[in-house]
């Protein structure tokens, strides 16, 4: 048998082949590369080794023509006439106290996070559904380690949700760039993230932050991440926008807290607009005039946050419309008007930004939309660093 055959059977270099025997399953019996045997004692060190005899590793392996299959790998025990400490060579493939190898711990692992529950896995493979578990949770736990060394990518997307009563809010960190979950950690506020956010690697080349209009995460963003632009997300903007719309029209007219026809009428952009929803809105505005200009304004507004692709030149004059946008809004005297002028005026870059960068927190809330899936899945999580470990396998 060739040794590149014996590598295509097996999965796994670093073995020459022996033979092939079938006693309650297929047995591989290979042997270690004397290029891969031990040359120093890993306790002191020391050269001067001595054998103490063959040895053989059975391992359970990837199943071979549906049959199962056990990997015999022969070897040698040493001894180190220095320290008198005996220890067996490492295994390509084989981690220390495992019963089967990591190609086949990794074929489990992977069928049961594409779905497969692990009754049905463990049944096939003849193992318990405590394995299955543990498996999965390894590799997820190895998977959640890399973290620490992964680089900040250079777009962040960064938002919130809610997990359960006992941890309200969690903070997610989304790579906005190759569409994958970075991070999620608990709490939303300053003093719960800076810990996390100290430990992160490579700051610097954060170039593009994309959050709401959160004051507390602009901070954390102006502290840890210096050189990165902060951009407004859209949606929440024009949610802010509608907001403090809705809440002028419903002083003005007390009507509209019980109608929801007429509110979904005036939040939906005119182009959009259906035939029984125009005539709902002529409706109101013969009883209240004073609601057609806030309308109008309204929607104004919300084209110019709505532009994308925008040039440094269209900006400059996308900024004015706004400014004046705003000089308007804070003649009103209502208060809801005097609250959105001062934040649209307190947020002005992210929002020119944001006309700019062609990404936003969509990704984010997307990837949100699957926690929550993950949560419903489960019942609900009381361990946090279960749910992260969850969310970074399938979202990472």
């Amino acid at each position: 048998m060739s040794p590149m055959f014996n590598h295509l059977k097996i999965g796994l270099k670093g073995y020459d082949p022996l033979q092939d025997s079938y006693h309650n399953g297929l047995h591989i019996h290979v042997e270690l590369k004397p290029a891969l045997e031990p040359k120093r004692c890993p306790y002191c060190q020391c050269s001067r080794l001595l054998s103490k005899g063959r040895y053989q590793r059975k391992v359970r392996h990837l199943d071979c023509f549906r049959e199962p299959s056990t990997l015999v790998v022969h070897t040698r025990r040493f001894l180190c006439s220095a320290c008198s400490r005996s220890f067996l060579p490492e295994l390509p493939g084989i981690r220390p106290g495992r019963q089967s190898s990591e190609l086949f711990r990794q074929s489990i692992y992977e069928l049961h996070h594409q779905g497969v529950c692990a009754r049905t896995i463990a049944q096939k493979q003849a193992i318990g559904e405590a394995t299955v578990e543990r498996i999965y949770q390894q590799f997820t736990c190895r998977k959640a380690a890399e973290r620490i060394d992964l680089k900040c990518p250079q777009y962040l997307g960064i938002d919130e949700h809610t997990l359960h009563k006992g941890q309200r809010f969690c903070t997610t960190f989304c790579d906005l760039k190759n569409h994958r979950i970075f991070d999620v950690q608990p709490g939303r506020s300053e003093a719960e993230l800076h810990d996390f956010l100290c430990k992160l690697k490579e700051k610097d080349r954060v170039r593009v932050v994309c959050i709401d209009l959160s004051s507390p995460y602009r901070r954390l963003i102006q502290m840890h991440f210096p050189n990165a632009q902060i951009v407004a997300d859209r949606f929440h903007v024009v949610r802010i926008l509608n907001y403090h719309f809705l809440q002028l029209a419903r002083l003005l007219a007390p009507t509209l807290k019980s109608n929801r026809g007429y509110l979904a009428a005036m939040r939906k952009a005119p182009e959009r607009l259906s035939s029984k929803q125009k005539q709902r809105l002529d409706e109101l505005f013969e009883t209240h005039p004073v609601l057609q200009p806030i309308y109008q304004q309204m929607h104004q507004l919300r084209e110019i946050m709505n532009s994308k692709h925008q040039t440094k030149k269209q900006c400059r004059q996308r900024l004015k419309d706004l400014l004046q946008h705003i000089k308007n809004i804070a003649a009103c005297q209502a208060q809801p008007m005097q609250t959105l002028a001062r934040t649209l005026s307190n947020w002005l870059e992210p929002i020119a930004c944001m006309w700019r960068f062609t990404r936003n927190n969509g990704i984010t809330e997307g990837f949100h939309r699957k926690m929550k899936l993950i949560q419903r899945r489960a019942y609900g999580f009381k361990n946090f660093n279960n749910y992260r470990l969850r969310v970074i396998a399938q979202c990472g």
